[in-house]
């Protein structure tokens, strides 16, 4: 089903940001329905800092669906031409703002967010 509440952990409060087992930040959701997610949060990792933002919008809103457009939003750039499909426990993103496609499941009760410019997050 097409609906973001599957495929993300916790979501709620202030929540820490790891790439591999390292904690380099933390942030929040400012937003979190059925077919809409906005996270912000800032990160201090190998040296360089800065702030991490993705947003989706799962235009379609029908909860039934497979795969469909999207409005993906990544560090404040945004692809209104983005498409998701489910892909058993994960939802995979394909936008012209990454090189490869992103995936976005539950791992260890948190948010993971694979392939971000070559990095993979978790959420939690």
């Amino acid at each position: 089903m097409a609906k973001l509440q599957p495929y993300f952990g916790p979501h709620a409060g202030t929540l820490k940001i790891y790439v591999a087992s390292f904690d380099v930040g933390s942030g929040s959701f400012s937003a979190f329905a059925d077919f809409q997610a906005a996270f912000a949060g800032s990160y201090d990792f190998l040296g360089q800092s800065g702030n991490f933002t993705i947003a989706i919008n799962l235009s379609d809103q029908n909860g039934t669906s497979t795969s469909g457009p999207c409005q993906l939003t990544l560090n404040g750039q945004t692809d209104n031409t983005a498409t998701y499909k489910v892909n058993g426990k994960k939802l995979t993103f394909t936008t012209s703002l990454n090189d490869t496609p992103l995936d976005i499941y539950v791992k260890q009760k948190g948010t993971q967010v694979d392939n971000i410019s070559g990095h993979n997050i978790w959420i939690g």
